[in-house]
């Protein structure tokens, strides 16, 4: 080394120089080679590697926490619930800190594209999707590193399928598609794209991009699970040899033990049964030997059931089913895939649908909403627990009405036989609980003996509550002693049953509440419906010997009780019977897809009850049924429906297969007209009103809103005939039409006139003021009684609806000041005002039709002016027809001019516009003129007001179809969809606006 003094007189200032030209090379506002080299070495070190690094652990660990239900296709990628994203937000928080730092304070290094494709991923797994996308947008469009832009891409198509957009996703999959494939991008765009096709359930091409990402996954315990979810995928396309494969491949390589152990477990289920079933056996044996699989018993089994299921060894599998359920495991969800295979072999196999019943429920109880079965199997179990309902009323009926059919001393024989039946029962039961006892009491003396300790010692966590009182002793008053209490209690339920605490407690039975024979009148098939706990068999001990007599004949007399003796009895159970049979056939027919079973139970229903109401319907179902199996018995029941119900709608069905279409038509004519006439009514054009419903009986006779055009013209009678017309109308309309959802409307009117005919409702009843605004569809009235009583029962001066000036100083101040009346209150008037001085005349009373009189305060009657001439009321605002109803379904509607050059191609652009920005409400568009200068473009169904409001806002935007509009003079209101017809109709346009304005805009 040199170290003569002219190299150390130099070598000091030459290094200071070079270590200030480095400095200065190295601030970040210089662009050279050596500044960006500083700020790129910055910004990797000093933030964007912590952010990566910590999103690597994040991410480990929302894989190893995926939850693995084999029962299911495993899932890809990591479940973003509530609860994970929850845990996690700190970490996330921390990563957009870190990941930040380069962009904030190294702006325009290599690494900025990285942080922010790190940022992304974060608001991903935040399930912050709306804000992930537009980052992986940007990276896209400014990125000008093709591997971090194509990474955005395929994070950017993951996030399209958090968000279920999934044209959005494929539309980003064509895009990749177009772009040169990259190693270090290939497994994440294969897994994406796999994920795709499984959300879109297309599993063939799911199967050939696992196929494709499988080589690129490096860990290989990763490697071997999504071989396990691709030999899932060959399995449910019928692919065993394939699925066998795959988890050959997956065994070879020691996977972990829980994957090991459902690989071997599933390659038992895509074996060759005819030649691998004893191999499989022992297989199966030697697992359930292993105590390492302890836990995972009841799959075992459940599997085994599986293999004898493909087989076709219905009893066999059930047997296993058994066993599998009563292996004591807190796995809820392996237990419904239990319920279900059983219910699904009593269903679909042997059709024994009361069991089916019975384990199609317990799956719903124990299947995770989220499951994809889970939807079909809630709905098969109710079809299944409504058939079991009438199941059981049809065989509890026949029973108790074969009974009824004994004569008097055979039935004192039965009864006493069932009544023996039961008690012997009870014994038994009580026999079985004594010896319980004793066994347990023997079971511990032997383990105190054993061990020198007894189980029931003081302070032993595990004591029997039970046990303990039975063997602790002390001296103690006896109602606080445990011991002697739960002996006594024994003793006596041992003598006596289960009694309840009441007078005559030796003699009283607690018997059950319903009896039912079995097919074959041996015995009690059920006892259901109990009064008391021991109420049914086996619920408690017998009585005492000399108490038996009176014990069986309580039993006796409460199962005759039940027994229809008397012809109403007979009558009702009659009809419980007819009603079962017809829904019973019903769900064979619609439900359970069982044509057989029905025709059998309607041919039955036919057989028992020839005069029942629902022969139309019978018929006809009969008729379609046999008619589809091309038996010549369809002509027999057509025939039978023309002849005996000529004028129903079933027998034009047959008739003419168009027949409902045209109905339907004709109804939805008779609606619009009833609404019209309705609309004329309440503006008190009542002979309008009444011309259209004449037009209605003219035009269409036979439609099924008639009972609402007689209401309506009910209402028309009220409002312009005198009282005693107008209350033959009601009791004419309550009569015809008894059934209707009208007729509770009808009543309380009647009762209005008998309120007023016996003198409990005091003053006029009788109006011209128009009706308030009802929500009227034809059948919706709401005509509020408009009378106000004062306190003294006499009709009060009306109240006009519009503010009054308050009276001078020196006027009287009105009682009712001091509670004014609210503002939108509905309208309660009586007849005109009389003028001062003079006295009003009597109205004639008209029907009111609610049951309470409203009644408002008053003001002030201002004073009669000179000459006689009262101040005359300010006038009375037009009622609307319009109701406003935030809740209910919005339309948002456009108004041009007729002939307006846009509006041609707006249904196209905002059909385009939906589908990019609202697809998710599946909103129609549609053009309509509304008279001859006015077109009007509907944007329909938005699900509430605000939502409404909101969309008309964002019309207003730059990626609006209306941004193109300036000045084309258009205007955009919001309106219910109730209230849309009504426009439609009227086409009074002013009316609306004035209406928006004063309700919806403000």
């Amino acid at each position: 080394m040199t170290t003569t003094p002219l190299f150390r007189l130099f070598s000091i200032p030459l290094a200071l120089l070079l270590l200030v030209a480095g400095m200065g090379a190295c601030s970040s506002e210089r662009k050279s080679v050596l500044g960006r080299t500083y700020r790129n070495i910055v910004a990797r070190d000093n933030g964007f590697f912590l952010a990566r690094e910590k999103m690597r652990t994040t991410e480990a660990t929302l894989y190893a926490a995926r939850i693995n239900d084999y029962n299911r296709f495993l899932p890809l990628f990591p479940t973003l619930d509530d609860a994970t994203v929850t845990k996690i937000t700190a970490d996330l928080d921390d990563i957009i800190k870190k990941a930040s730092l380069p962009l904030q304070y190294q702006p325009g290094s290599a690494w900025s594209d990285d942080s922010y494709l790190v940022i992304g991923k974060a608001r991903y797994y935040k399930k912050e999707y709306e804000e992930a996308a537009k980052t992986f947008r940007y990276i896209n469009g400014s990125s000008e590193d093709a591997t971090v832009k194509q990474e955005a891409l395929i994070w950017l198509m993951r996030t399209y399928l958090a968000q279920k957009e999934y044209d959005n996703a494929a539309a980003v999959s064509d895009v990749l598609d177009k772009e040169e494939g990259r190693e270090s991008t290939a497994r994440e765009l294969f897994l994406t794209r796999a994920e795709y096709h499984l959300l879109t359930d297309n599993p063939k091409l799911a199967i050939e991009n696992l196929n494709k990402a499988i080589p690129y996954i490096k860990p290989k315990n990763e490697r071997s699970r999504t071989r396990y979810i691709l030999a899932q995928l060959y399995q449910a396309q019928g692919q065993d040899k394939e699925a066998y494969a795959e988890l050959n491949q997956i065994l070879k390589r020691n996977p972990p033990y829980e994957l090991d152990f459902y690989s071997k477990l599933l390659l038992g289920q895509v074996s060759d049964l005819n030649t691998d079933r004893a191999r499989l056996d022992k297989y199966f044996a030697k697992l359930l030997k292993d105590p390492n699989n302890k836990e995972y018993r009841d799959k075992v089994l459940y599997e085994m059931a599986r293999l004898d299921y493909r087989q076709q060894r219905y009893p066999e599998a059930l047997a296993l089913v058994q066993q599998s359920l009563r292996v004591p495991t807190p796995n809820r969800v392996q237990k419904s895939y239990t319920h279900l295979l059983a219910g699904r072999i009593y269903y679909e196999n042997l059709q024994r649908y009361q069991l089916a019943a019975a384990y199609y429920d317990s799956a719903v109880q124990n299947l995770p909403p989220t499951a994809p079965e889970y939807a079909a199997t809630a709905e098969r179990a109710q079809i299944l627990q409504e058939f079991a309902k009438q199941i059981t009323i049809i065989e509890t009926q026949d029973s108790l009405q074969a009974l009824a059919r004994l004569d008097t001393a055979a039935l004192r024989t039965r009864l006493s036989e069932y009544a023996k039946i039961e008690i012997a029962s009870r014994q038994q039961q009580a026999e079985r609980l004594a010896a319980a006892e004793k066994a347990q009491e023997i079971r511990q003396q032997q383990a105190q003996a054993y061990t020198g300790v007894s189980e029931t010692r003081a302070g032993n966590p595990d004591i029997d509550p039970v046990a303990f009182a039975n063997t602790s002793t002390g001296a103690q008053w006896y109602f606080d002693n445990p011991a002697a209490l739960s002996t006594a209690r024994s003793e006596f339920i041992r003598r006596w049953g289960t009694r309840q605490l009441q007078d005559n407690w030796r003699v009283s039975s607690q018997v059950s509440g319903t009896l039912a024979t079995n097919q074959s009148g041996s015995g009690p098939a059920s006892n259901s419906g109990a009064a008391g706990p021991g109420a049914n068999p086996g619920a408690g001990a017998a009585p005492a010997a000399n108490d038996a007599a009176a014990f069986e004949r309580g039993l006796i007399a409460q199962y005759r009780q039940n027994i229809p003796l008397t012809a109403p009895q007979l009558q009702a159970s009659q009809k419980q019977m007819e009603e079962a049979l017809f829904t019973l056939g019903g769900i064979y027919n619609q439900q359970l897809r069982e044509p057989a079973r029905a025709t059998e139970t309607y041919e039955k229903l036919i057989a028992g009850f020839p005069s029942s109401t629902h022969l139309p319907e019978v018929y006809y179902s009969l008729y379609l049924i046999y008619k589809d199996q091309n038996d010549p018995k369809a002509e027999v029941y057509s025939q039978r429906l023309r002849q005996s119900f000529p004028n129903s709608s079933y027998a034009r069905l047959v008739g003419d297969p168009e027949y409902l279409r045209r109905t339907s038509q004709a109804n939805a004519q008779v609606g619009v007209l009833v609404d019209s006439a309705f609309v004329l009514y309440k503006k008190q054009e009542f002979k309008k009103a009444a011309g259209l419903l004449d037009q209605v009986k003219r035009q269409y006779p036979d439609n099924a809103l008639n009972d609402r055009v007689a209401f309506l013209n009910t209402l028309l009678t009220i409002r312009t005939q005198p009282p005693l017309s107008a209350q033959a109308a009601v009791q004419k309309f309550y009569k015809d039409y008894p059934s209707s959802p009208l007729a509770p409307q009808a009543a309380i009117l009647l009762k209005s006139y008998q309120d007023y005919k016996a003198g409990s409702i005091s003053g006029a009843l009788a109006s011209t003021e128009k009706p308030p605004v009802s929500a009227f569809r034809p059948g919706e009235i709401d005509n509020r009684r408009r009378v106000a009583i004062a306190p003294d029962n006499r009709p009060v001066v009306p109240v006009n609806r519009v503010p009054v000036p308050a009276p001078p100083a020196s006027a009287p101040t009105s009682v009712s000041a001091a509670n004014p009346t609210p503002a939108k209150q509905p309208a309660t008037t009586v007849s005109k005002p009389a003028e001062v001085g003079g006295t009003a005349k009597p109205t004639a009373p008209a029907p009111v039709p609610t049951k309470e009189v409203s009644t408002q305060p008053t003001m002030p009657v201002p004073a009669a002016a000179p000459g006689g001439n009262s101040t005359p009321a300010p006038a009375e605002p037009t009622a609307t027809p319009y109701l406003n109803n935030p809740a209910t379904g919005h339309a948002v509607v456009l108004i041009f001019p007729k002939g307006a050059a846009p509006v041609a191609t707006l249904p196209t652009d905002f059909a385009t516009y939906n589908n990019r920005f609202y697809r998710a409400n599946n909103l129609q568009v549609q053009l309509t003129a509304l008279g001859d200068s006015v077109e009007l473009v509907v944007v329909q169904t938005l699900p509430v007001q605000k939502a409404a409001q909101s969309y008309a806002l964002k019309l207003r935007g730059p990626q609006s179809p209306l941004s193109r509009l300036r000045g084309a003079g258009y205007q955009i209101l919001v309106i219910g969809i109730d209230n849309l017809p009504l426009l439609l109709q009227t086409k009074d346009l002013a009316e609306y606006q004035r209406f928006y304005e004063r309700e919806i805009k403000n």
